[in-house]
């Protein structure tokens, strides 16, 4: 999937392609009116013009004249010009990728804009300023460069300008991960393509539409929206444009499942053709490994591997460095998928030291993981047990990473949002205070007669209020004495009873049950704790497992689920409720993985201390629930219904440090963790049930 930032300028590319060729006769023929031109304003002028239309050919011609441009203007005190000028040098310095530079003279030509209160220059520099921190990957300050252009081309009625903001703005928060925002964004630069009919902007923002929905996993979404771009891109004709959407709407056809795995292949195909007509390299070298990963879906190793060698071979004649990476994984994968383990090893082996040189943790990660599988397989467990470990330290550090820069970027956004307020607020005040200063002229000897009767009503009023006083305070203090209980008493039942349930029952004094259609339920249970029972003290039993229920509390609220209680050595809890939400799967997944992951951690350390060590078996189920208050004096919250049950008996038919899930979590969880099929094995007064381990 491509970056907002390399499709942005690939599209700006294509589009001053033509006005690139198209420009050298008016080049000419500005340098022949500079020969004769006389040194003054008119003079900065048409060197800026020259230098503008030479500056993709020819960059250090361009930049000569500018600072020409500049110098002429400092002389004549010419500070529109000198701006423009120093933007010129910014543009030359991007299409050199030297973006530090590119945003110090961006700088001064905005520093000159803001002197001349020239507030559309103003705005474009921060623009400017905006796109190159973003070109350097720093989206934090590209942000704060974008919204800065977006405020002012609101307050200019620029409808234009706020939409291209709309679409920089969205850029930056799509690299940050912050897909929610980037969608809104997104959706405005596309609204007001669509009030213009510009049918080059739709295209563009139907194709970013559909990279947000992809990049969250909402394959049917992105599907839409890419079947949309390609529609509009055929009617603009552009073969360039309709071969990336051809391989946009392929490649969400791959993810979906096996049976749209077929339909793309003609994607892929279609693509391929208008890539080989432009003789474009790089283009048919990544649609031949797309099309050896489809058929690799579809179990066609051998055609795959025909599409994988050809892109093997371009990219080695480019050395294409991030290139050669994924094909060598992709190769390996389609190895493995024939079990020709040992040849898939040497592949991995290949992308992984790619990765290592580059720097791209990504597919570290990954490589990690694919020498613990292949270890395993071939019967080196000591290798791959190290290689696992290697895989969770990096896995959970880039975890810890994501969510980190996730908070910081939400803070930035907020307090983004904040300042404005604040400003805005403070030019409110000023003219409210601007108001009050000139009325207060008008009443100012009125209030100083009125001061003097309001001291002699004050003794008066003095010995009562001393009274009052000593009241209040009596009152204040059995206040806190109450308020101190309530709290006591607040927190009490919001241990034992969700934040939601617990409201309901202190309003009404009662909780009506409620039905869910979708929750997720795990059960834990440790094997082995019965016989472990008989040989330690209760306490130190009791310890041991409060110590084990106290981590599952704590990534309970990590990850936003309920517990519902504990039944011995048993640990039961729901997500998606109280609040219903459309993740409660994945939740819990994600919560299991990681309870197995501190449990074994902790038991790592109890055993080097020659205390009881645990093994834990967690089955999950996902279906209707309801769930309400039972009893009238200790109030329980719990649930009912047969998903419960099947919940408890996927525990049951589990095994040790697994996580065993049901079909229909299954399907929910696909496409997030990779899942080994056990087959339809019989479960307690529930007949077969198909199960999954997951792989983690």
């Amino acid at each position: 999937m491509q970056s907002f930032t390399r499709i942005f300028y690939s599209l700006a590319i294509v589009f001053f392609a033509p006005l690139v060729l198209s420009a050298q006769s008016l080049a000419d023929s500005l340098a022949g009116v500079l020969a004769t031109a006389p040194q003054d304003t008119h003079r900065v002028s048409l060197l800026y013009d020259l230098a503008w239309d030479i500056a993709f050919e020819h960059p250090d011609e361009a930049e000569a004249r500018l600072r020409e441009a500049v110098s002429l203007a400092q002389k004549f005190g010419y500070r529109a010009g000198e701006a423009n000028a120093w933007n010129g040098l910014g543009t030359v310095e991007e299409v050199r990728d030297n973006f530090r530079k590119a945003i110090e003279y961006y700088k001064k030509a905005l520093d000159l804009r803001q002197a001349l209160g020239d507030e559309r220059g103003v705005a474009k520099a921060n623009s400017n300023i905006g796109k190159a921190y973003q070109n350097l990957g720093d989206f934090d300050r590209a942000l704060e460069f974008q919204r800065e252009n977006l405020r002012i081309c609101q307050q200019l009625k620029d409808a234009a300008g706020a939409a291209r903001a709309h679409s920089n703005i969205a850029v930056a928060l799509e690299e940050m991960g912050i897909y929610p925002e980037a969608y809104g964004h997104l959706n405005e630069y596309r609204q007001y393509m669509e009030e213009q009919g510009d049918t080059t902007g739709m295209a563009r923002a139907y194709t970013l539409m559909g990279h947000i929905r992809f990049e969250m996993d909402l394959f049917g979404e992105a599907r839409r929206w890419y079947e949309r771009a390609l529609n509009t891109r055929e009617q603009l004709g552009d073969s360039t444009d309709i071969a990336d959407a051809l391989v946009d709407l392929a490649n969400v056809l791959d993810e979906l499942d096996t049976t749209r795995t077929e339909m793309a292949i003609p994607y892929y195909m279609r693509a391929l053709d208008i890539r080989k007509v432009m003789n474009d390299q790089s283009g048919m070298a990544a649609i031949y490994n797309n099309l050896g990963d489809a058929l690799k879906h579809l179990k066609q190793f051998e055609k795959g591997m025909f599409y994988l060698r050809e892109s093997l071979r371009i990219r080695k004649e480019m050395n294409d460095q991030p290139g050669l990476m994924e094909t060598y994984n992709t190769i390996g994968d389609v190895l493995y998928g024939q079990q020709q383990y040992r040849e898939s090893l040497r592949y991995v082996e290949r992308y992984f030291g790619i990765a290592d040189t580059i720097g791209d943790q990504k597919y570290r990660q990954r490589g990690y993981k694919d020498f613990a599988k292949i270890y395993g397989v071939l019967g080196e467990y000591k290798k791959a047990y190290e290689y696992r470990v290697l895989y969770d330290e990096l896995r959970y550090k880039l975890l810890d990473e994501n969510q980190t820069r996730d908070f910081e970027h939400k803070e930035i956004v907020f307090n983004e949002s904040r300042r404005q307020q604040l400003m805005d607020q403070q030019k409110h005040d000023i003219e409210i205070r601007d108001t009050q200063i000139s009325r207060s002229r008008i009443i100012g000897f009125a209030l100083i007669g009125g001061a003097i009767a309001l001291a002699l009503l004050a003794a008066l009023l003095y010995n009562r209020s001393r009274l009052r006083a000593r009241v209040n305070r009596e009152l204040a203090s059995q206040n806190e004495v109450i308020k101190r209980e309530r709290e006591r008493a607040d927190s009490l039942l919001a241990n034992i009873l969700p934040a939601m349930t617990a409201e309901e029952l202190k309003q009404y004094g009662t909780v009506k049950p409620v039905r869910y259609e979708s929750v997720t339920v795990l059960f834990t249970d440790f094997k082995g704790f019965t016989t472990i029972a008989e040989l330690v003290t209760p306490e130190a039993l009791i310890t041991e497992l409060d110590e084990c229920f106290r981590m599952f509390d704590a990534v309970m609220e990590q990850f936003g689920l309920e517990k519902i209680k504990t039944i011995g050595d048993s640990y039961m809890c729901a997500g998606g409720l109280p609040t219903p939400n459309n993740t409660h799967a994945t939740d819990m997944v994600s919560a299991a993985i990681e309870m197995q992951r501190r449990l074994g951690a902790l038991m790592v350390h109890k055993q080097a201390e020659g205390k009881p060590v645990f093994e834990m078996r967690v089955g999950i189920h996902t279906g209707p629930v309801v769930a309400g208050i039972v009893g009238s004096h200790k109030f329980a919250y719990d649930i009912w219904g047969d998903t419960v049950n099947i919940a408890a008996r996927l525990e049951q038919g589990g095994e040790p440090a697994k996580i065993n899930i049901s079909e229909t979590t299954y399907q929910l969880v696909r496409h997030q963790f990779e899942c080994a099929y056990r087959g339809k094995l019989a479960a307690k007064n529930k007949g077969e049930i198909a199960m999954y381990f997951v792989e983690y």
